[in-house]
């Protein structure tokens, strides 16, 4: 009887050791887990900063007025000029069969000649 006392006093003795060791390691774990829980929730909080940020920047870069004043600096545009403008339906077209669709061609030249007569025209 002394011995089953003895051996039972020490089964439980070790199984509250290694209880005991478990969960130290498991609230390492944990801890673990949330500083890194923290560090994400940081850095999602920073991307947000961030993403107002870049959209503030792309509303001022994108206005109206700033573009306008871009494109008046940057490129050289003019008004469309009225010998610029022809009708769709005074294009000449040459069509050239395909077996599944129809290609439209037309080249250079005969624009420039359309363009010059409706000039002429008008």
């Amino acid at each position: 009887m002394g011995n089953i006392k003895t051996a039972m006093v020490v089964l439980w003795f070790m199984v509250t050791l290694v209880v005991a060791f478990s969960s130290s390691v498991l609230k390492n774990k944990v801890q673990g887990l949330e500083r890194r829980l923290a560090v994400i929730n940081g850095n999602i909080q920073q991307d947000i900063a961030d993403i107002h940020v870049l959209k503030a920047q792309w509303s001022m870069n994108n206005s109206p007025d700033r573009l306008r004043k871009l494109a008046a600096e940057q490129l050289s545009l003019e008004n469309a000029k009225p010998e610029q403008i022809i009708n769709y339906s005074a294009l000449h077209f040459n069509y050239e069969s395909n077996e599944q669709t129809r290609i439209v061609k037309t080249d250079k030249k005969s624009l420039t000649t359309l363009v010059k007569a409706e000039v002429k025209k008008n």
